[in-house]
């Protein structure tokens, strides 16, 4: 066994470790290893009460919003009111929201850029299968003509040059 206990069970002497002011016993610490929160539970019943709904008057209208909603309206009101710390909470939080936009909107086209164009056989594709549904939707049957100049072109799986495929 450790020597770390409050007391020795085979000897009448104590452990070096004393229990005390900020020396709790040994078996009401933590474990090492394991959180001394293991649920998380401040965090889940804060986001709990943030959206929990609320009753809210505005002119002659009650509403029922989440709370974290209701909070932003009070908070932009009293900005708007000329609150100066309520003014420099507000400008932080969408100068916040709006850098993290233009940093999702840069990945997405950062995405978008790696991909490349699309090839013709799949632009073919594409087109044929809005055409369809544009058909479908219009309650018409597709022409005849098309369907065929659409299946010859897919048969070919891929034209011979690019010129080629401009052709038509």
């Amino acid at each position: 066994m450790s020597d770390r206990r409050t007391k020795d069970q085979d000897a009448d002497e104590p452990s070096p470790y004393a229990v005390g002011h900020c020396k709790p016993p040994l078996h009401t610490q933590f474990q090492k290893g394991q959180s001394g929160n293991p649920r998380g539970g401040s965090r889940a019943l804060a986001l709990e009460e943030a959206y929990r709904l609320v009753t809210v008057r505005e002119g002659n209208k009650v509403m029922r919003l989440p709370a974290i909603q209701a909070m932003m309206r009070n908070q932009l009101a009293l900005a708007v009111k000329g609150n100066g710390p309520a003014q420099r909470a507000m400008l932080a939080a969408i100068d916040t929201m709006e850098k993290e936009l233009a940093a999702e909107a840069t990945a997405e086209e950062q995405a978008e850029a790696e991909r490349g164009p699309i090839n013709y056989l799949d632009g073919a594709r594409r087109i044929a299968f809005l055409f369809r549904e544009a058909y479908k939707e219009m309650g018409k049957p597709q022409p005849a003509k098309f369907g065929d100049q659409i299946a010859g072109l897919l048969a070919d799986e891929t034209p011979k040059t690019e010129s080629d495929a401009g052709d038509g």
